[in-house]
C-alpha cells in the first residue's frame, strides 16, 4: 500500500530533526523506535531503543513498558543483548505495580488514566506466578469499571470488558463476562443515530475511545457471532458507517488516534467486525486520508513531538497517525495498543509474546 509511504517520510523527517537537536528524550527515542520497528526498519529500531536504554531512569509507567517490550522486540535475539530482556522485565513490572496501587488506593480505576490501563501492561509483563497472584485484584477493577454511566472504551463499561477478556473470562462460559457484554449489545440497540451528534460517542460520533469501532473493538476477534449480528442490525451501526463516509471527505475532521480517523483504521486491526463493516473501499479511503495528513504535518509539529510524552503523541499527535497507517500494512499484531488500553488485537489482548512472528 503506497500510502504507508507517507509514514516513512514522516519517521525521516523525525531523525533529520533528531540529527539537528543531537539527543533527545528517552520518551522520545522510545516513541521513534516503535514507530521505526512498526515501518520494519529493523537496524534503525535497534539503534534508537539501545540510546533510550543508556538515558535517564524514566518515572513513566507507560515508556517503562515500552522499552521493555521494544527490547523484545529489537534486541532478544541480538548478539550482546541477549541477557537485556531478563534485565528490563522486571524493571518494568515493579514500576507498573507500583502505580496500579497507587491508582487502586485513590479509587481511580479508569481503563485509559488509571488502574485499568495500568492493568494491561502489568500483566503484559507478568509471568505465570505473578499474574495467578494479579488475577483477583485485577477482577475487581474490571467490576469496578463496568459501574461507569458510559459505553466507550476507554472511559467506560467497554474496558471493562477488555480486561475480563484479558483475565480469559469468556462469552457464554462465564455469567462475569457475558451480563455486561449482553448489556453493551442491548445498549448498542437502543442508540438512536441522533445520539451521534450529542458527544455521548466522542466528537465527530465515530470514534475508537468512546464510539462503536472501541466497542467492537473490545469485543474482540472472537466476540459471539450471535451477539455481533445483534450490533450489526443494530441502528447506530448503518448510522455511524454513514457518519464515517462523511468524515472521510471533510477536511477539518479530525485525523487523530483517539478522536479521529487513525482510531477508526487501527480498529480494522482490533475487530474482524469493525474491518467487515468498514470494508476494503473505506479502508483505503481511510489510508489515503491519513497519508495526506502526514504529508501536510509542518516543521513545528515535527519539532513539539520531541517535546510531548508518548502516550500523548500515540494518541493526539502525527506519530500516532503513522503508527495506525503502519499497521495497514504489517503482518504482526499491534502489540503496542496494549500500552495504550486497547490490547494486541488477539484473543489473549495482551502478554502473547508474538512479537515479530507472522500469525
Amino acid at each position: 500500500m503506497p500510502e504507508v509511504d507517507a509514514a516513512r517520510r514522516l519517521l525521516r523527517r523525525l531523525m533529520g530533526h533528531l540529527r539537528e537537536r543531537g539527543n533527545a528524550t528517552v520518551d522520545a527515542l522510545a516513541t521513534l523506535a516503535l514507530l521505526a520497528s512498526r515501518l520494519d526498519h529493523r537496524p534503525l529500531a535497534v539503534s534508537l531503543t539501545q540510546l533510550a536504554l543508556r538515558g535517564e531512569p524514566v518515572s513513566d509507567h507507560r515508556v517503562t513498558w515500552l522499552l521493555h517490550r521494544l527490547v523484545d522486540d529489537c534486541l532478544a535475539s541480538a548478539a550482546g543483548h541477549l541477557d537485556v530482556p531478563a534485565s528490563t522485565g522486571p524493571a518494568a513490572a515493579e514500576v507498573l505495580t507500583a502505580q496500579y496501587r497507587r491508582f487502586v488506593d485513590a479509587g481511580e480505576l479508569d481503563p485509559i488514566n488509571g488502574a485499568g490501563g495500568i492493568g494491561i501492561t502489568l500483566w503484559d509483563v507478568a509471568g505465570p506466578a505473578a499474574r495467578a497472584e494479579l488475577a483477583p485484584a485485577l477482577t475487581r477493577t474490571a467490576l469496578g469499571i463496568l459501574r461507569a454511566p458510559s459505553n466507550g472504551l476507554y472511559h467506560g463499561r467497554s474496558g471493562g470488558i477488555l480486561l475480563l477478556r484479558m483475565l480469559g473470562r469468556r462469552y457464554g462460559r462465564d455469567g462475569v463476562l457475558t451480563g455486561p457484554v449482553d448489556a453493551l449489545v442491548r445498549d448498542i440497540e437502543r442508540l438512536e443515530p441522533a445520539v451521534l451528534d450529542t458527544g455521548g460517542l466522542g466528537v465527530g460520533g465515530v470514534t475508537l475511545c468512546s464510539g462503536l469501532p472501541g466497542m467492537l473493538a473490545a469485543l474482540g476477534p472472537d466476540a459471539d457471532p450471535a451477539a455481533l449480528e445483534r450490533i450489526v442490525r443494530a441502528p447506530i451501526t448503518q448510522a455511524s458507517l454513514r457518519r464515517l463516509d462523511e468524515l472521510l471527505v471533510d477536511e477539518t475532521a479530525d485525523v487523530t488516534f483517539c478522536h479521529g480517523l487513525a482510531g477508526l483504521s487501527l480498529a480494522i486491526r482490533l475487530s474482524p467486525c469493525w474491518a467487515g463493516l468498514v470494508g476494503a473501499d473505506r479502508a483505503s479511503a481511510l489510508a489515503a486520508r491519513l497519508s495526506a495528513h502526514l504529508d501536510r504535518v509542518d516543521g513545528q509539529a515535527v519539532a513539539d513531538a520531541f517535546d510531548t510524552p508518548y502516550v500523548l503523541s500515540v494518541l493526539s499527535g502525527p506519530v500516532g497517525v503513522a503508527l495506525a497507517l503502519a499497521e495497514t500494512v504489517t503482518s504482526t499484531p499491534p502489540w503496542w495498543g496494549s500500552g495504550v488500553s486497547l490490547g494486541d488485537g488477539t484473543s489473549a489482548v495482551a502478554g502473547t509474546r508474538v512479537i515479530g512472528v507472522p500469525v
